[in-house]
Formats: structure tokens, sequence, C-alpha cells
């Protein structure tokens, strides 16, 4: 989670963090990429997009793991993030990308995606498990639109590390592990594999802060 002194309350940040809006919402989606470069990477690896495969990310914000997403040749992408702000920073962010078609950023909820069936063969999703209201009936979605044998990676927080941001007893639904995985599980999704993600960053009083993710790959069956 980004380091956000100029918010005035853990209320605010909150609902920025959610749906990053108005003047702030630009800088909120720099922060964000920035504070979690190193979970999303972690996840785009495991992710292990091939060549000529079509990537799902849900709440890409700003866009900053895109290029990694494309390394592989004739690979595709689209982004759903439910901020317009965020949606018109990621379409300036990879102009490049789009211009050639291979990537698309769409205004949308990850709950009703606007996809056809079997469309992507990799969905990743990192820190938005938090902010979802009906987690099944994502996953659902996710499930259809990702191909029999498509990969899904999840990554989120781990409960013990979230529940000592002030911010998070602000609409944060939290998880362990195991939440995660029966998530995951009663979707439908089988050959879940957990990936621990743990790393050490100074925070705004200049302490060290651990912060320990979850990494789930699950395989649509």
């Amino acid at each position: 989670m980004p380091d956000m002194d100029t918010l005035p309350s853990p209320e605010a940040l909150a609902a920025q963090l959610r749906r990053p809006a108005g003047t702030d919402a630009e800088d909120v989606g720099a922060r964000m990429s920035e504070a979690n470069a190193a979970v999303n990477r972690r996840a785009v690896a495991l992710l292990d997009v091939g060549a000529g495969q079509a990537v799902l990310e849900i709440g890409p914000g700003n866009g900053a793991f895109v290029p990694e997403l494309l390394a592989a040749p004739g690979s595709r992408y689209a982004g759903v993030d439910w901020s317009p702000e965020m949606v018109a920073a990621a379409n300036r962010r990879n102009a490049r990308a789009v211009a050639d078609g291979r990537a698309r950023f769409v205004e949308g909820d990850a709950a009703a995606l606007p996809f056809a069936d079997a469309a992507f063969d990799r969905v990743l999703s990192v820190n938005t498990l938090y902010f979802w209201t009906e987690p099944q009936r994502v996953l659902a979605e996710i499930a259809r639109v990702l191909r029999p044998g498509g990969r899904l990676c999840l990554a989120y927080g781990d409960r013990g590390f979230m529940q000592r941001l002030p911010f998070a007893a602000h609409g944060f639904a939290l998880y362990d592990r195991e939440d995660g995985t029966a998530l995951l599980r009663a979707a439908g999704f089988g050959e879940v594999a957990h990936h621990a993600h743990a790393e050490t960053v100074r925070g705004n009083a200049g302490d060290l802060v651990e912060r320990d993710f979850h990494l789930l790959l699950a395989r649509r069956g």
C-alpha cells in the first residue's frame, strides 16, 4: 500500500485507494504503482504470459505494468477499472500499445465483465480483492472469460499485515491465505498454488514496515 500523507484522513485515503477520483486521482495511481511494484512484478512473472496469449487485468490503475504483460510476441491485453480517471491515465501511459491494437482499457465492474466467454488465456488482479462486494460473483465472471486451462493470479495483502494499516478499517474486506484459497475453490478453480511475497519498506515516520502478500495461482478447470 502507498504512503499518502497528503490525504486528510484514513477514510479519505481508503476511498481513493478503492476508486481514485478527482484531482488527486493521477497522483494516487502513480503512488500505488510505485509502492506495489515488487508484488505486481512477482504476479506478472507467475502469470507467465506466452506468445499470442490474451491477458486481462482487473484493476490496472494507471497501467504501469502493461509493457511487462505484453513482453511476449503477439500477446494482447485488456484492463478493466472502475475509475474513469485511471482508465484515462492508463490510455495515456500506454498510448503506443493502444494505437497498435495490442492494449485497451475499459471502465467497468469486475462483477459484470464486458467480454465474451473464454476470451482470455491469463487473468491478473493485484490488491483489488478487498473491494469486491460479491467476490464469488467476480470470480464467476473471471472463470467465464477465462478459457479452460487458463491461469488466474490473485494477489492481496495478508489480513494480519493489512489490519495494521489505519485506512484498511474503512471499507476493506481482509483475507488470509486460507480465505482466498477457499474462494477460488468454491468458484471452481483447481490447482491453487500459493506463493508468499514479503518485503520491508520505509513508512511515513521513517520506520521499517513489514508487508506480507499472498499470490494465489489457479487454473480454470
